[in-house]
């Protein structure tokens, strides 16, 4: 009968491999799900030279490496997490063909092994690679993962800890890919609603260059050669055209500075309070700000609850994932209370951390013991929100965009019809 080498984890948390005796691979998967929590990789023993002499050369491979881990594996890590620092789509398409073949029955370890042997992406399949290497080491999965933070955040590795402690790693991945795909699903929007506006303004500031640098000096000296008078408007385009080919380089030059100086500055505590607290204020801005930044935490903070993590816990990972400092600096009195010993809902109200009908859904979840179903509910309505705001001034900027720049072409306009009408009184 042929034997089956196994790699799992024990209903105490250990791993375990050995071998197994079935009539296939999958006899030998059904007969381990009943001894162990969680089954890594199940494999076919061969018995030829030549799998045995690839065997040992493998394992010699991989036990120099352990003998080394501040040397080649080290600088590895190092170019991995450099070269994958902005690549945030990996980590997403990593899970989403791990849940594929995951949720279809085959163990996690021979996951891992398929992946990282029949993905043809190189980016994607170093990165199967890498954790499979991890994982063949003894490993979890949260553990191997944790090795790459610049695709996998802590957030991510421990809700992929919960899952595995509680042997429910299939609806935990779910969660985990619909929760990614929603927010990069917000960010591609808002990355798109702002798309149209800054073409608009970047054409305007294209045609106020052009007329001010090169078509009012030629209507100025069309004038001064037939005795024409210039108006208001062509006197305040020609001397704001020379003064922007005199002090244009200077201005460019100060303003350059200020950026910088501004950048240095907000890099700062106070600087990065000061301004995410200014962005919160600001007419269009500051909502699109708080809506978004709520339904990330909403909608991470089910997530993570939903998967077995304590609320502690859970509070723990998502006031990390906050990006404006004002917001997180709320969230992070509400966990101290929520620790203390005061209600959930009650320290997000107190600390006016989100709209007071949120807080009202969220009370009646929290009194029934569905706080998950009340915070889904919630990110919901976060999401419309956040879509009513980012079409509102996508509609505002436009409009402005266009009225600006039909404005200087009307005055561009009237200037050359009374410039013409100026020559032809000098003519005449």
């Amino acid at each position: 009968m042929p034997q089956f080498k196994y790699k799992a984890i024990t209903a105490s948390g250990r791993n375990k491999s050995g071998t197994i005796e079935a009539a296939d691979k999958r006899h030998a998967i059904s007969q381990l799900k009943g001894k162990m929590r969680q089954i890594l990789s199940v494999t076919e023993q061969k018995v030829s030279k030549k799998g045995t002499s690839s065997a040992r050369k493998n394992f010699g491979q991989a036990h120099k490496k352990k003998e080394s881990p501040n040397g080649a594996t080290a600088k590895s890590s190092g170019r991995l997490k450099s070269r994958f620092s902005s690549k945030e789509g990996l980590g997403l398409n990593f899970l989403k063909r791990l849940l594929e073949l995951h949720s279809s029955g085959m163990p996690l370890g021979d996951c891992i092994r398929l992946l990282s042997q029949r993905i043809s992406e190189p980016q994607l399949k170093e990165v199967c690679s890498r954790i499979w290497k991890e994982l063949s080491e003894g490993r979890t999965l949260a553990a191997a993962m944790a090795t790459l933070p610049a695709i996998f955040p802590a957030s991510i590795t421990h809700v992929i800890e919960a899952g595995e402690k509680t042997g429910e790693l299939v609806p935990i991945l779910q969660k985990i890919v619909a929760y990614l795909e929603e927010k990069r699903e917000i960010k591609a929007k808002v990355m798109g609603s702002l798309a149209y506006p800054v073409f608009i303004i970047c054409v305007a500031l294209g045609v106020i260059v052009m007329v001010l640098a090169f078509l009012m000096p030629q209507i100025d000296g069309m004038l001064a050669s037939l005795g024409g008078e210039r108006n208001f408007a062509a006197h305040v385009l020609i001397e704001s055209g020379e003064f922007m080919k005199m002090g244009g380089p200077f201005l460019f030059g100060i303003l350059l500075i200020f950026g910088l100086g501004f950048s240095q500055w907000r890099r700062t505590d106070l600087g990065r309070k000061w301004t995410d607290n200014l962005i919160l204020r600001l007419p269009l801005a500051g909502p699109i700000t708080l809506y978004s930044n709520l339904f990330q935490t909403c909608n991470l903070l089910s997530t993570l609850l939903a998967s077995g993590l304590t609320t502690t816990e859970a509070l723990r990972l998502t006031e990390r994932t906050i990006d404006n400092r004002l917001l997180r600096e709320r969230f992070n009195t509400t966990r101290t209370q929520v620790n203390e010993g005061i209600g959930f809902t009650t320290a997000l109200r107190q600390n006016r951390f989100m709209p007071d009908l949120s807080l009202d859904v969220l009370s009646v979840g929290e009194n029934t013991g569905n706080l998950v179903h009340s915070l889904t509910e919630v990110t919901k309505s976060f999401r419309e929100q956040l879509t009513l705001r980012m079409h509102r001034m996508t509609v505002l900027v436009s409009s402005g965009s266009l009225t600006v720049a039909f404005g200087i072409v009307a005055v561009v306009a009237y200037v050359m019809i009374t410039s013409i009408f100026q020559v032809s009184k000098s003519i005449s």
